[in-house]
């Protein structure tokens, strides 16, 4: 694979954000890959403004410019435990980087580095930009999202630097998100002796947990996964709790109410008597829509990337970002925009480099596009 000596060089922030542990809520790996970040923007002029939030959460932001605003969105975090790095680091094989979080969403971190750069080479457009990179995205940004509805307001536009689906794929509508705590409470007694007198809450969620499924409607876009579950103490005790968690995907916003509801219901009904259930949890991103705000900002990124010889096409997620956040406060918003890559949380997690490179180009571009209006 040839290379130029400015792609050697993302490759090689690349591997060295990929080496630093940054599990979300990881105080130590945060601060450290904010100081890779700091030394980088440090050479275009900028500076890294370091955000803690109520919870303790590490963010940072870097701004520069002047013009309309647009707001650049890519998260530092990631899923995998400490220790992930040293035991599965940064390898390259063909067109393709490994390790965690190479894409989703560390290549998406240098990629804006990446067009950055290429904007301070040529002298910085009329636009003022401003970074995010938050360190709660893989939580559902419970301490960022006050940051981002904050750089949000006003802005021409907000690019989300997530992995993209496909090389061509930019990501225009995603999937709502929300995520649910089922616990349910019975009896406990001897499972030989006194086996009539216990209340088994592991049966009642049994029963629960068939009945969450079964709202799970396919063609509507509805999907629920019981993803965890957990109970009782021992094989020869009737549980008296238990415990399930639960993933809820919807893909209009008329059908939270619902699916709510429902869920309701099914944790006050009972099938084991003398059981009690209750439900926690909510929406953690609204619905993102193929609003016509967007769609209008995505046909001026196709013609951008038909410029570059890209020929772009939108794509719905069903998964949920940041964009989901800032699209509902009536920002125009893409999402999608980073490098294409698969395998995302998992040790199969991979990045395409030549995608990596194009995304570099096409994101200065479509800013120095936005800048002219």
């Amino acid at each position: 694979m040839m290379m130029d000596h400015g792609e050697g060089e993302l490759l090689a922030l690349l591997a060295r954000l990929v080496a630093i542990d940054t599990p979300s809520g990881d105080r130590a790996g945060m601060m450290a890959a904010g100081e890779v970040l700091a030394a980088q923007l440090r050479k275009l002029g900028m500076e890294l403004e370091t955000i803690i939030d109520p919870a303790g959460g590490v963010h940072f932001k870097a701004e520069i410019g002047r013009g309309p605003k647009v707001v650049l969105l890519a998260h530092l975090d990631t899923v995998f435990p400490l220790g992930t790095a040293a035991e599965r680091p940064f390898k390259i094989a063909g067109d393709s980087a490994y390790g965690p979080g190479v894409s989703d969403c560390k290549g998406g971190v240098v990629a804006v580095l990446g067009a950055l750069r290429r904007l301070w080479a040529d002298g910085w457009p009329a636009v003022r930009i401003i970074c995010l990179f938050n360190g709660d995205e893989e939580l559902g940004s419970p301490g960022s999202r006050f940051s981002l509805a904050e750089m949000a307001e006003e802005a021409v536009a907000v690019l989300v630097v997530e992995p993209a689906a496909g090389e061509e794929l930019v990501t225009v509508s995603r999937q709502g998100i929300g995520r649910f705590t089922l616990r349910v409470c019975g009896k406990a007694a001897h499972s030989g002796s006194d086996y009539a007198k216990g209340r088994s809450a592991v049966l009642e969620l049994a029963h629960k947990i068939l009945a969450v499924h079964a709202l799970t409607d396919l063609a509507a876009g509805v999907t629920l996964n019981v993803g965890a579950i957990g109970g009782g103490t021992r094989p020869n005790v009737v549980p008296d709790s238990a415990w399930a968690e639960i993933d809820l995907r919807v893909k209009e916003e008329s059908q939270i109410g619902p699916i709510l509801a429902a869920l309701e219901r099914i944790a006050a009904e009972k099938t084991v008597p003398e059981t009690s259930a209750t439900l926690s949890g909510g929406i953690t991103r609204p619905p993102l829509p193929p609003k016509e705000a967007n769609l209008r900002l995505f046909r001026s990124l196709e013609e951008v990337g038909r410029r570059l010889g890209i020929q772009l096409k939108p794509f719905c997620s069903g998964g949920g970002s940041d964009a989901n956040l800032v699209a509902a406060l009536g920002v125009p918003t893409l999402d999608g925009l980073g490098p294409a890559g698969g395998g995302h949380h998992s040790a199969a997690e991979f990045m395409s480099i030549p995608s990596l490179y194009r995304r570099v180009e096409l994101l200065a571009e479509f800013l120095r596009a936005l800048a002219g209006g």
